[in-house]
């Protein structure tokens, strides 16, 4: 195989669930977003990085929902729920492999008077992922 080579085997819901050979980039953001995240999940943060960009943090997942709803056919918060529960998985793999939490998560507090969580992404993260998604789009594996 020639230096710089990559292979990448991909699972049925889209994520990787190996790479061998190439060079990592040095970006974690970019590199989770790009390896880690199945697409599913790519569409939840990125639409979270979208209403922060927009609005700041402190959005619920039926934000989040009616905002992927804007550019697709209509999403429920179930269904939302569902893909943030499921990227959990793959951040423990980030935390596995990498030793440390995974750099593109919801960091939620508890809104005691909406009943509810409101969530933001760490420091830096939703700008980061506006240039990402806007240069390489939601599905850079595909």
């Amino acid at each position: 195989m020639p230096d710089g080579t990559t292979i990448k085997f991909v699972g049925s819901d889209g994520a990787e669930i190996a790479v061998v050979g190439g060079t990592e980039p040095g970006d974690p953001v970019e590199r989770y977003y790009r390896d880690y995240l199945s697409p599913n999940g790519r569409k939840v943060y990125a639409a979270a990085a979208r209403i922060e960009l927009f609005s700041g943090p402190g959005y619920s997942l039926a934000d989040i929902a009616a905002n992927i709803s804007q550019t697709e056919d209509s999403v429920r918060v179930e269904t939302v729920r569902s893909q943030h529960r499921t990227s959990g998985r793959t951040a423990k793999r980030w935390r596995e492999e990498n030793g440390t939490d995974a750099p593109i998560r919801l960091v939620g507090t508890w809104d005691d008077e909406a009943q509810h969580y409101k969530y933001g992404l760490p420091a830096g993260v939703a700008d980061r992922l506006d240039a990402i998604t806007s240069t390489v789009g939601f599905y850079p594996n595909v």
